[in-house]
């Protein structure tokens, strides 16, 4: 009987073991953070919103630009008038 309860003890003992260490995996997972598979679909997620962001802004500054060319061809001949004169 004393065998039993020995066995019975060690087996005891060993699932503790085991549910501590499973515990602190969990605990050590925890702190890690998010799973690397999800932050990277997240910065893929970001990475396209600053793609089309910046799709936006080159198609402003190309608009913007335009027209500066346009206010440059319409000064030269005021600025040639007053050289001119």
């Amino acid at each position: 009987m004393s065998q039993i309860k020995e066995l019975d003890d060690q087996i005891t003992e060993a699932l503790d073991r085991l549910r501590a260490a499973l515990d602190a995996r969990d605990a050590a997972d925890a702190a890690d953070g998010p799973d690397p598979r999800e932050r990277i679909a997240a910065l893929e997620g970001e990475k396209a919103e600053l793609v089309n962001e910046l799709e936006l802004l080159q198609a402003k500054r190309d608009k913007d630009v335009a027209a500066l060319d346009d206010l440059i061809a319409q000064l030269k001949p005021l600025i040639q008038e007053v050289g001119d004169a």
